[in-house]
């Protein structure tokens, strides 16, 4: 069951995750797919810095990608939590943002100050990405720390590939060297930030409302409880914006969820008077890995909007920061609130001190197992109101028409007329799945609209 658990969270081909290079070679050794880009149709022949194709960027954020789902591909445990995904990609998009704005600073730079307009930007983009996705190998998917050789090789061939595509000279030296700049100065803008130290275990509640730990994770096994606690990429820190307590087990509004989760998030609740065929498909599509399902949205309104390669990066780079701001803020409220999960609330609802929630000991949630953390704030709902808040501020508008489909549910693609409509679908289907109470949900994403909100408006700003 955990392997299916580890699949479903993030699973592509491999062939449909990568896009070609700028231009294509019909003769290189790597092992990605070189098939041509759907950045290929955008009416941009990249031929002015100022105002150059998207399709490196585009490529390389695939690249990143990759790197995860492939790994998962190959060894589906230890899981790469969601959380320490989207603080990778925003690492590699911030890179990215950083040599382009190195060259032509048409916005405000993260971590490098080092301007050469003469360097050639697909250089700098390649080598910012690469050098950032290398340095993560092994350190995504604690406790293995593995990353398949390979995966590092396809990524090692992947440069090779994309840098033999660009005419010898001055300027593919000067952008080799800038992205290796960028690189650099993000991993040390990062170092110490708390990433690698984040894992540990903690000790379960007893009483009624605490946390204990679910199902088949042994007792006191919790992800990376000290995530909380990793230096943010663009609010203050993680108690800049104040999540509320859960309600009291004895209120009305508890007994409400309770009933509510109990009633539609079980493995069985499909049906007559549970969860309709439509919310259980919700509650599946939404299963996939935040961080990735929410860049497939951004990809997908890049090509519709026909962003250059600057705004992209720009997109890219905000969209992962707050994201890994809203996972890094919740994951704090998580301990600060340390609430049971509804799976714990039934099993041992005749004991919580309300006569109105009756306990069932075979209730059982639609997806397993369980995440291994705290049930208030919804991480899940979090991260979905984050990048819904930024794209609507990116794009100065909630009302773009978009579809999508999910690995954990191929073949059944979603459609949405705003970022609001699927951020709230994505926060209820916690509830379908049987993973949350509807408290958490709402908390998790208003949390994650202020951080959204606050990213969007003080970072990477243009000059």
């Amino acid at each position: 069951m955990r392997k299916k658990f580890h699949h479903a969270i993030l699973l592509l081909s491999f062939a449909a995750l990568f896009t070609s290079c700028q231009k294509e070679a019909n003769n290189s050794n790597s092992s990605v797919n070189t098939e041509p880009a759907s950045a290929a149709s955008l009416n941009n022949n990249g031929n002015h810095f100022g105002n150059l194709s998207p399709e490196m960027v585009l490529r390389w954020n695939d690249a990143a990608t990759y790197v995860v789902v492939r790994t998962l591909q190959l060894q589906a445990a230890p899981r790469i939590p969601p959380f320490r995904e989207s603080h990778y990609y925003s690492m590699v998009n911030i890179a990215m943002h950083d040599a382009l704005n190195n060259i032509v600073p048409k916005y405000k730079s993260y971590a490098l100050n080092a301007r050469d307009k003469d360097a050639d930007p697909d250089a700098a983009v390649a080598k910012a990405a690469h050098d950032v996705i290398s340095y993560s190998f092994g350190k995504l998917n604690p406790p293995a720390n593995n990353t398949p050789q390979v995966v590092q090789d396809s990524i090692h061939n992947l440069l090779t590939h994309c840098l033999n595509l660009i005419p010898d000279g001055e300027a593919k030296t000067k952008g080799i060297a800038l992205g290796a700049a960028a690189a650099q100065a993000i991993i040390q803008n990062r170092t110490n930030d708390g990433s690698l130290n984040a894992t540990g275990t903690i000790i379960q509640g007893v009483n009624p409302g605490e946390y204990r730990t679910t199902p088949p994770f042994i007792a006191g096994v919790y992800d990376s409880p000290g995530w909380g606690n990793v230096k943010t990429f663009g609010i203050q820190n993680s108690t800049h914006f104040a999540v509320p307590p859960p309600y009291s087990l004895t209120s009305a509004e508890y007994t409400a969820d309770y009933n509510e989760v109990k009633r539609l998030g079980c493995s069985t609740c499909t049906g007559v008077n549970g969860r309709s065929q439509d919310q259980e498909r919700i509650a599946r599509f939404w299963v996939e890995s935040s961080a990735f399902g929410w860049n497939k949205v951004a990809k997908a309104i890049i090509a519709e909007k026909n962003l250059d390669a600057w705004k992209t990066a720009r997109l890219f780079a905000l969209l992962q920061m707050s994201v890994a701001d809203a996972y890094i803020a919740c994951l704090k409220a998580k301990m600060i609130h340390f609430f049971w999960r509804p799976y714990t609330a039934i099993l041992l609802g005749d004991n919580d001190g309300n006569p109105n929630t009756v306990g069932d000991p075979n209730w059982q949630v639609l997806v397993f197992p369980i995440p291994p953390i705290a049930d208030h704030p919804s991480a899940h709902a979090a991260a979905g109101g984050a990048a819904a808040e930024l794209l609507k501020s990116f794009f100065e508008t909630d009302n773009i028409d978009f579809s999508f489909e999910s690995s954990s549910l191929p073949g059944n693609p979603r459609s949405y007329s705003s970022f609001s409509e699927a951020a709230r679908e994505n926060s209820l289907s916690r509830i379908y799945v049987g993973y949350h109470f509807r408290k958490a949900v709402d908390d998790g994403q208003t949390l994650g609209n202020n951080v959204g909100a606050w990213v969007a408006t003080h970072s990477l700003q243009g000059n």
